[in-house]
């Protein structure tokens, strides 16, 4: 089968091919509880080019070669003994975690964190190629109406932005302000949450002209090119933030956002890439809190695609065919990308 395969870490990521696109073997047959889905649309992330440059992530990673490509959704191709709820040609989402379903962890709902999770496009084989194994446990079941290349983005971007909104949920006030910092694959999700689950101001940040265009589409009346933007938010004078959603994370980012706000107000990093300094004094006199998000558990992603199904969530996705996953790379390295783009195999 045809597949994208990372060979060779770029830490620059100026080669012109990052990815190989060639022949690999297909996967194995499926085993107990096993399916193997043919990948109809996967998701491009900046967490792919972290990989692609050899960034420490935090985890594990696969040795090379490996297939990336952990957002996806496709049809069943085959079933394994004892698979019940699904049968060949069933449109399916991908929750991007292989886990056991007995651990600690996960009986109480955080399987995101389970030691012995496996990641396809992380730590095995991903889904940008033809075909790709995930367990039973792992795949929600889709309207065969449903627009797969609009639902592949859910799998990372959506629950990700909805497992930060989730931690804000009764903590937003209707008086309150909220920063979202980067309108990009995830906080474009992210902006559409805050709006529907939380009753605060939403302002946003983006150096990116069509990215405060987007925002502004999607019912955000008040965009920045940059924070330096926003000296008018005292935070001396409670005139800050209740919370900073920062889906960028790098360079000074993170200290710029901590200081727009308000006495006992939530940082919450998204993005990676940079640091947070604060002294403990600081920490302690203002009873602000600083968190870190990864992605959100299995039900969360059952939520995010009903919310997307109903019309509710509006994923902004451009779709490439897998034959040109570099051209897709370069360009969401560049800054290109508006939204999600979408590899869809050839």
């Amino acid at each position: 089968m045809k597949a994208a395969v990372l060979h060779n870490y770029d830490s620059d990521l100026r080669k012109k091919e990052l990815l190989v696109y060639e022949d690999i073997d297909s996967p194995p047959e499926p085993g107990i509880g096993e399916v193997i889905v043919k990948i109809k649309a996967a998701g491009v992330c900046r967490t792919d080019l972290h990989i692609i440059t050899g960034r420490d992530l935090g985890i594990p990673l696969a040795k090379l070669p490996f297939v990336l490509g952990h957002e996806n959704a496709g049809e069943v191709y085959s079933i394994g003994e004892g698979v019940n709820n699904f049968i060949k040609g069933d449109k399916v989402l991908c929750y991007p975690f292989l886990t056991s379903g007995i651990s600690t962890e996960e009986r109480y709902g955080i399987d995101s964190h389970t030691l012995n999770r496996k990641t396809p496009g992380i730590n095995v084989n991903g889904g940008f190629c033809e075909l790709t194994k995930f367990s039973e446990r792992s795949l929600i079941k889709v309207d065969q109406k449903a627009s797969l290349t609009e639902l592949a983005p859910l799998g990372d971007a959506g629950i990700t932005a909805y497992g930060a909104v989730r931690k804000l949920m009764g903590f937003i006030r209707p008086q309150d302000r909220v920063l979202v910092i980067g309108i990009g694959g995830v906080g474009h999700l992210g902006i559409q949450l805050l709006l529907r689950l939380t009753p605060g101001e939403i302002i946003a940040v983006d150096p990116r002209e069509e990215a405060r265009n987007l925002a502004n589409s999607l019912g955000i009346t008040e965009c920045y090119e940059s924070l330096d933007q926003l000296d008018h938010f005292k935070a001396l004078n409670g005139n800050g933030f209740r919370a900073v959603l920062d889906f960028f994370g790098e360079s000074d980012i993170p200290n710029q956002a901590v200081g727009l706000l308000n006495n006992q107000g939530r940082y919450l990093a998204i993005g990676t890439g940079g640091e947070v300094r604060v002294s403990t004094a600081e920490l302690v006199a203002r009873e602000i809190s600083i968190i870190g998000s990864f992605v959100g558990n299995f039900t969360d992603l059952v939520e995010v695609t009903n919310l997307t199904v109903r019309g509710d969530l509006i994923s902004k996705v451009s779709t490439y065919p897998l034959n040109e996953v570099n051209r897709v790379l370069h360009d969401l390295r560049d800054g290109k990308i508006l939204g999600r783009a979408v590899l869809v195999p050839n």
